[in-house]
């Protein structure tokens, strides 16, 4: 028998030289530094702080109208109140009587409850105040008793529209302001569709 020899190392004749097992180690490390440098270069020319602050892919930016004013809400101050759906009508005067009407808007002053200060009480210049007598509302001036702060009293929310309010009786809870057509008086809801809307004020500085 013929002793053969050891075969070469390297490529002969096309066969596949054999990798040294060093090599992959090599190859990896250099490629993790690749990706070191050019993270680094990222950051440092802001691209993470714009990823961050790039809004979410679908996600629009609100529009103008959905950003404006809402209609004012009823606080501490003077005011001039209309029924909903009739901004060219105003609370006034008829009398003694409280009423509705398209000219003379009364500015009312809005004042903590006469009978619950986490509720109103509404008095005009002259010093009269807006309560309720035999259910219609009317503008008397004030008597020291606890009836009158009671009926002066009302208590506030939410109407029907946004923006407007409804004025709940501190003395009859279950009662409310109401439009009877030009005239105002708390009643009692009764079911019907338009209640809700003739319950229902907007009120705006004058």
């Amino acid at each position: 028998m013929i002793d053969q020899a050891p075969e070469p190392a390297g490529t002969v004749y096309g066969q596949a030289r054999r990798t040294p097992p060093v090599m992959p180690i090599i190859v990896g490390v250099a490629a993790v530094a690749v990706l070191v440098v050019g993270f680094v270069a990222w950051n440092s020319t802001g691209g993470a702080d714009r990823a961050e602050s790039a809004p979410p892919a679908g996600t629009a930016p609100p529009s103008p109208a959905a950003t404006g004013s809402a209609p004012a809400q009823l606080a501490a101050g003077t005011w001039v109140v209309s029924p909903l759906g009739d901004p060219g009508t105003y609370l006034t005067t008829g009398g003694d009587f409280a009423a509705l009407s398209t000219v003379d808007p009364l500015p009312l002053t809005v004042v903590p409850g006469l009978a619950d200060g986490t509720c109103y009480s509404f008095h005009t210049e002259d010093g009269r105040h807006l309560r309720h007598y035999d259910f219609r509302l009317r503008f008397d001036v004030a008597e020291d008793s606890d009836l009158f702060r009671a009926d002066a009293t009302f208590c506030q929310e939410a109407g029907t529209a946004i923006g407007t309010v409804r004025l709940r009786s501190k003395n009859y809870p279950e009662y409310l302001v109401h439009r009877r057509g030009e005239k105002l008086y708390i009643d009692k809801p009764d079911g019907s569709a338009g209640f809700p809307k003739a319950s229902s004020f907007m009120v705006q500085e004058p």
